[in-house]
């Protein structure tokens, strides 16, 4: 009995050691004529659901970062001299961006985004402070939607490079409000227009095989083609029905962000 029990442990003992070693590579195999072989079965199963963060599925990701222009804003009139910078309507943009899609394979996917910045508006402080009475207050935003297609290049179980490729719709919107005794006042701008392309690098470190972090850079070009100003008021205003008016831009210039930040995703 004791002879049994030792064998059985000794066994036990070599099946345990030699599991990890036979995980990482392939199989030695030996066929009828007696000569030996490798199957990669073993190196492909760790490869799709370890080294790889597994193959097709859903996915989930939030980015967080900053973001400053560059390129001008473009004229509601035709052969505008000055069509006015973006950078002197907002000086940057802190983005928190929602991403959702989808992996055809451990290396290709295609995703939708949804961005919303806050903004800030270059003005002078004293601006955007009370004055004489009149509580004052100033605040921007940006809004971006897309669809972006990414290649990741799986490097390591826990090191993926990736870029990627995408279009989208821009929104960026200003506003100033004054308020006295009880009645406000709000004046708002606003421009939008396409954006023609989104590219972005990426390094994504695998925590887990499903969940990774990382950095991230992206640079956006597009032209805006509509601006719109409008004016709100606690009290009635005559004429109030054209306090809302929209232009497209006749003199459309290139303009866009550069963005650079830290990004989660989570594969199912």
């Amino acid at each position: 009995m004791k002879s049994r029990t030792q064998w059985m442990l000794c066994s036990l003992s070599f099946a345990l050691a030699a599991s990890p070693a036979l995980a990482g590579d392939t199989y030695r195999l030996q066929d009828d004529t007696g000569q030996e072989g490798y199957s990669d079965e073993g190196y492909a199963s760790e490869e799709t659901s370890e080294g790889k963060g597994g193959g097709k599925g859903f996915a989930l990701g939030l980015s967080l970062g900053y973001g400053a222009p560059y390129g001008e804003l473009g004229s509601t009139t035709e052969d505008a001299e000055e069509t006015g910078k973006v950078s002197d309507l907002v000086t940057g943009v802190i983005p928190i961006q929602l991403e959702a899609g989808y992996f055809f394979n451990p290396n290709v996917y295609l995703g939708a985004t949804f961005q919303y910045g806050i903004a800030s508006l270059n003005t002078d402080e004293s601006d955007c402070e009370d004055q004489g009475g009149v509580s004052v207050t100033c605040s921007a935003s940006q809004l971006r939607l897309g669809v972006n297609l990414a290649y990741h290049f799986n490097v390591t179980p826990k090191i993926d490079p990736w870029v990627s490729v995408g279009v989208g719709y821009e929104f960026l919107n200003t506003s100033v409000k004054g308020e006295q005794d009880g009645e406000s006042i709000t004046a708002k701008a606003s421009v939008k227009g396409f954006e023609f392309i989104a590219a972005q690098v990426g390094l994504d470190y695998r925590i887990s095989p499903k969940f990774s972090v990382g950095p991230f850079a992206t640079v956006t070009a597009g032209q805006y083609s509509t601006a719109t100003v409008s004016l709100e008021s606690s009290e009635e205003i005559p004429g109030g029905e054209e306090l809302e008016e929209s232009e497209d831009f006749e003199t459309k210039k290139i303009h866009g962000f550069i963005y650079g930040g830290v990004r989660a995703q989570y594969r199912f």
